[in-house]
């Protein structure tokens, strides 16, 4: 029986080492190497002076999957929020507020939400 038990023990500590390291509730893979670079402007401001027209409310959450795993970062959510945005034909996400912690189901979380809109960025 302890033979089980211990290789039960070793399959799990190996899967939690293995394969994507962060989950997204939009089903957005995020990239190994994120860059703070996008075609998306991602913003905390409200571009009040950039004749925006928001097209829709978007959020995103990323999450990491075990404790031996780094906090999602800012770079990471601002990816999924401008995939979604894309989707949207949005050229940026404003208003974007942030919150991050440990929830029931995962190690740790950040979380975003902001206006994908329309705006004239020239």
């Amino acid at each position: 029986m302890n033979k089980l038990v211990s290789l039960t023990v070793a399959v799990a500590l190996g899967l939690s080492f293995t394969g994507c390291s962060y989950r997204t509730d939009s089903g957005i893979s995020i990239p190994q190497n994120v860059s703070a670079k996008t075609s998306v402007l991602i913003t905390e401001d409200d571009l009040i002076d950039k004749n925006c027209k928001t097209i829709e409310q978007i959020d995103a959450s990323v999450k990491k999957l075990t404790v031996f795993h780094k906090n999602p970062t800012k770079e990471q959510v601002n990816f999924v929020l401008s995939e979604k945005a894309k989707k949207l034909d949005a050229n940026a996400v404003r208003n974007v507020k942030y919150t991050s912690g440990v929830g029931l189901t995962t190690w740790g979380y950040m979380d975003a939400q902001g206006d994908a809109s329309k705006c004239d960025l020239n």
